[in-house]
Order: structure tokens, then sequence, then C-alpha cells
């Protein structure tokens, strides 16, 4: 329900990223690239050490707007992030989500996406834009008891 939601309305999430995580990525996704899994490598190109996907840090926007904020009852339908600067793990970074626009016409709502690490620098930023379902007789249900079906 888009009554649920107003402009300014802002969620935060927190989460860790350890070199686990990234490890896991790289076995599910596939994503070998040097940049990502080579220390030696990373740092002749210029950087820290090996570089946190951005494709990582767009699932964690995945979690963030699917699970949490505007949630479950909405559909992720376009995403504009710009990765500002490298994350290196392990860390912990910060998602925050702000409402920009709301459509009752469509019934849509922007958002604006931070992505920061723990010093506060600005990893990856931009907007995604989702549809809020009408589920009907699942508005009274918990996120809880919402099935999963696959």
């Amino acid at each position: 329900m888009l009554t649920a939601f107003h402009v300014g309305q802002t969620h935060h999430l927190g989460i860790p990223i350890t070199r686990d995580d990234l490890a896991r990525y790289v076995a599910l996704s596939g994503d070998t690239a040097p940049l990502h899994v080579d220390a030696e490598f990373a740092k002749a190109a210029g950087f820290d050490g090996v570089v946190v996907h951005g494709a990582y840090l767009m699932a964690l926007v995945s979690r963030l707007v699917g699970t949490e904020f505007p949630g479950p009852r909405s559909v992720l339908e376009r995403a504009d992030i710009a990765f500002r600067k490298p994350c290196y793990a392990p860390c912990d970074v910060t998602l925050a989500a702000t409402v920009r626009q709301i459509s009752e016409a469509v019934a849509t709502i922007v958002l604006d996406i931070a992505i920061t690490d723990d010093s506060g620098t600005v990893l990856a930023s931009g907007k995604t834009w989702h549809r809020i379902l009408d589920v009907g007789s699942l508005n009274d249900a918990t996120d809880s008891d919402l099935p999963v079906t696959v």
C-alpha cells in the first residue's frame, strides 16, 4: 500500500561483508575476474586489494528492497546504481534507501540508494524504481507467513 510510504522516509540496513561471503559469491556467480580474486593483480592495477564485486553490492540492494524496504509487497522494476569507490572485504556496509518520489497513478515509488562503508565513504549510489503490489488477502499476513515458492 502506497500509504505506508512518504517522501523523505529512510530505511537503513547494516551488513557485514566477509572474505567468505566473497568466496561464496565467486562460486555462485562464476565471476573469477582477477580484480576480485587475485590480490597481486588488484594491487598492480592500483587498488588496495581484491575488490568486492559490484554485482554483490547490487545483491545487497536487492536484499534491502525485496525484504525490508519497500519490502516483499513490491517489485523492483529498475535500478540505476553507480559505483563511486572500491569496496574491500572484510568491512561493514550500510545501505540507505530514501523515498524520492511516489506516484499513486501507477502505484510506484522511487528510492534514492546509497551504500557506505564503515568510515562513511559512499561506495555506490543511485536510484531504484518499485511497483507496490496490491496483494489482496495477503495484506494481513506477516512477511514470515508468506509462503516460499519457487
